[in-house]
């Protein structure tokens, strides 16, 4: 019977890191395939058992009630961990860090999105704890008996796992796998696969310790230095072209949607356009459909932080939570050398994401949050992209010219629960209540609502000399919900993802002459470059800070994405190493504070 009590949360515990494994290494994470999770931790099975074993073993210095007790909360710690993993993964296609408990004010008005991330397959996480009760019910009488074991089996299990951690990894996979040896596995490189080595508890348990190991202070090594000078000094010198200085003196408005996608782009749906304001503003603007998502675990605000700074966001955690006084040569900075005022307006409260502290430590001299705002009408998230557009004109109206408003939109955010009354494409009823349909319906209500804001912001004489941006912060439906649009049983090829995770990248004024789309390849940190180069700052002013190029002076047609991919075209395999490499350097000029030192 003792053993049992013991058996029976050892085998549930693993049979729950076999069944996440089951969840995540599937193509649809919301769907379980057990026989893909049980070959994705089969080769490090016993890594497995020696985790739990490390935990499970301090039962034995209890007596009675207490070791049952015990085993129980382990299991419910345990069960939870992985609950949130699940959710995490869903949502963000890697496993949590530490860093979140720095980060709980993210969770004001997430309940819909967090929900979201759950499948109704996840109650087999639940079952042992019916197994188990019942169990010790039928078993009571007997935990009188159950005597403190000698310290000696607790020390015996505890030491043998720990050892048996230590010497596996770090011989068979540290001393013999250069790969590996250098950095790959225990720098959470790639938390996933930490995850599948060692079960979600270990990789928790060397998440904690890098967390630890980066709180410390950075410093660069002489390689590290010499390899950004080296990056920086193969940026192309190419001369100017029409587009330097086009839109030089103007104020500069950026509206950042919220999961924009390029797909949606142009597309009509029951003979309805879905964006038919950002259509008429393409065909009479510049336009960039290729613009790569480069977010990383800070999301929406790692969006914020390289269109303002061309830097890449860290690589764990978030930027704006974890530096936000890091020192940056970044758009508003330059702006206001040439004296303009400039703001950042967000509907969001300023501790989500800690933008207030972050965005003021880009640069921005005014910045507005969620208290400013009067809150009549509010739309999952927050406040509707209707009344915060209205209440942000008279914002537009006090700035003194020339100036750099940054918006934010919110409505369109996932799971995209916009309600009845505000949809408008009659869309059949198992499209509507698919996050297809109702990504749909949201961006349709964005785009109206950017119109009405653009016509608003032109009666008071405002759209004369500014120039307006338009770009996405992150995909959406696609990046959180791309299984269900696939178990849609009538759909266009258009709805599918292709693989391109691309935001569109849209630049207007009412005076521009010329309209364009650019087929270059890019991505968000390329941004702020190609908007320097429209306004006429000096190109010697960002060109040994920025890490992304101008996408109007260019031969070269890339991006490096999130998981160190190169997408683009007739690269070097050299080159590809030496952008690639420049994600990895942004995280550390960033921890060391590089440019504080360089000024």
């Amino acid at each position: 019977m003792r053993i049992l009590l013991f058996l029976i949360p050892f085998v549930a515990i693993i049979l729950k890191c076999i069944v996440f494994q089951g969840f995540v290494a599937n193509e649809d994470p919301y769907s379980l395939n057990f026989s893909l999770g049980l070959t994705s931790a089969k080769p490090f099975i016993n890594y497995y058992y020696a985790f739990v074993l490390i935990f499970l073993s301090f039962s034995l210095l209890f007596k009675g009630k207490g070791r049952v007790i015990y085993l129980f909360l382990i299991d419910i710690l345990v069960t939870a961990l992985i609950f949130l993993d699940l959710g995490y993964f869903r949502g963000f296609l890697t496993m949590p860090s530490a860093l979140l408990l720095t980060q709980t004010a993210n969770l004001d008005n997430m309940g819909g999105t967090i929900s979201s991330m759950f499948s109704n397959m996840d109650f087999l996480l639940l079952i042992d704890f019916v197994i188990l009760g019942i169990f010790v019910f039928f078993t009571r009488k007997s935990y009188t008996k159950v005597k403190r074991r000698a310290p000696i089996s607790f020390l015996v299990i505890l030491i043998s796992s720990i050892l048996f951690i230590a010497y596996v990894p770090f011989n068979l996979h540290i001393l013999k796998n250069e790969d590996v040896k250098n950095g790959y596995l225990f720098s959470n490189y790639d938390p996933t696969n930490t995850a599948m080595y060692f079960s979600p508890i270990g990789y928790h348990i060397f998440d904690i310790y890098n967390v630890y190991k980066d709180s410390k202070p950075y410093e660069l090594t002489e390689e590290e230095t010499a390899q950004i000078n080296e990056f920086f000094a193969q940026k192309e010198d190419l001369p100017d072209n029409e587009y330097a200085g086009m839109l030089e003196g103007k104020n500069l408005l950026v509206i950042q949607v919220e999961s924009l996608e390029s797909f949606i782009i142009g597309k009509e749906i029951n003979g309805q356009k879905i964006t038919p304001v950002l259509n008429n503003l393409i065909n009479t603007g510049l336009y960039f459909p290729n613009i790569y998502e480069q977010v990383n675990e800070g999301t929406s605000s790692d969006s914020d932080l390289m269109i303002n700074t061309s830097m890449f966001p860290l690589r764990r955690g978030s930027t704006f939570f974890r530096y936000p006084a890091t020192t940056y040569n970044s758009l508003p900075n330059l702006l206001e050398e040439m004296n303009y005022e400039t703001i950042a307006i967000h509907p969001d409260k300023g501790s989500f994401w800690n933008y207030v502290n972050g965005l003021k430590g880009i640069g921005f001299n005014k910045f507005v949050d969620y208290y400013s705002f009067n809150l009549d009408e509010k739309i999952g998230l927050g406040i509707s992209d209707e009344s915060y557009f209205k209440q942000v004109v008279p914002m537009i109206k006090e700035l003194k010219e020339p100036f750099y408003a940054f918006t934010v939109t919110l409505t369109s955010h996932g799971p995209f629960d916009l309600p009845e009354e505000k949809r408008v494409l009659n869309l059949d009823d198992e499209l509507d209540t698919s996050e297809l349909g109702g990504y749909f319906e949201s961006i349709k209500y964005t785009d109206t609502q950017i119109g009405t804001f653009l016509e608003l912001l032109d009666k008071e004489g405002l759209l004369d000399n500014t120039v307006v941006v338009i770009e996405g912060d992150h995909t959406g439906v696609h990046k959180y919900y791309n299984s269900s649009i696939e178990k849609l049983s009538n759909k266009e090829d258009w709805y599918l993802d292709n693989g391109n995770h691309t935001i569109p990248f849209i630049i207007w004024s009412k005076d521009m002459e010329e309209s364009k789309t650019f087929d270059t390849i890019g991505g968000q940190v390329d941004i702020m470059p190609t908007l320097l180069y429209l306004f006429g700052v000096d190109n010697d002013k960002y060109i040994n800070t920025a890490l992304g190029r101008n996408l109007l002076n260019t031969n070269k047609s890339f991006a490096v994405l999130t998981n160190l991919d190169v997408v683009g075209e007739n690269l070097t395999d050299e080159e590809k190493e030496l952008y690639k490499n420049i994600v990895e350097l942004s995280d550390k000029m960033i921890r060391s504070d590089y440019l504080s030192t360089e000024e």
